[in-house]
């Protein structure tokens, strides 16, 4: 459970550590072009699969029982949502893909509308990154406690 948590957050940091240094290409070899429709139609649906996986996941982990079984179980504590630290990883991915797939997509809409405005595309990018990396260093944080038997 935990190492696959901890390689779901290895996922994270590459796929973002990879969108950075394309970014950065983009800053500084700036004679590429983006089909803006293209990149409109494939991030809206990048968000609308990440929305939907998102909310499956978070409700996966919502630690109780919807049927007979939920009788027998009322002398057990519940379990807090997202207690398995791999559903919690899997859920953060999901998260991290639906901001970065935002990022695509707002960057689609300017590019879109204002096609001279295509350095949008790499400055979404590298701000939806941090934010990424930054919501994803206190779960780190707890895979690696728990591997080194922290708790």
């Amino acid at each position: 459970e935990i190492l696959g948590a901890l390689m779901s957050m290895i996922i994270v940091w590459m796929v973002t550590g990879v969108l950075i240094y394309l970014a950065c290409m983009r800053l500084l070899h700036p004679d590429y072009d983006i089909d803006a429709t293209v990149m409109l139609i494939t991030s809206a649906c990048a968000v609308l699969t990440n929305i939907l996986l998102s909310l499956i996941l978070h409700q996966t982990g919502h630690g109780h029982s919807h049927g007979a079984q939920t009788r027998e179980r009322t002398s057990a504590p519940l379990e807090p949502a997202l207690s398995n630290a791999s559903l919690q990883a899997a859920f953060v991915h999901a998260i991290g893909d639906l901001f970065q797939s935002i990022s695509v997509l707002i960057s689609a809409l300017i590019i879109f509308f204002k096609p001279q405005y295509k350095i949008a595309d790499p400055i979404c990018t590298f701000v939806f990154s941090i934010f990424v990396l930054a919501t994803t260093i206190t779960i780190l944080r707890d895979i690696l406690t728990m591997l080194m038997e922290g708790r």
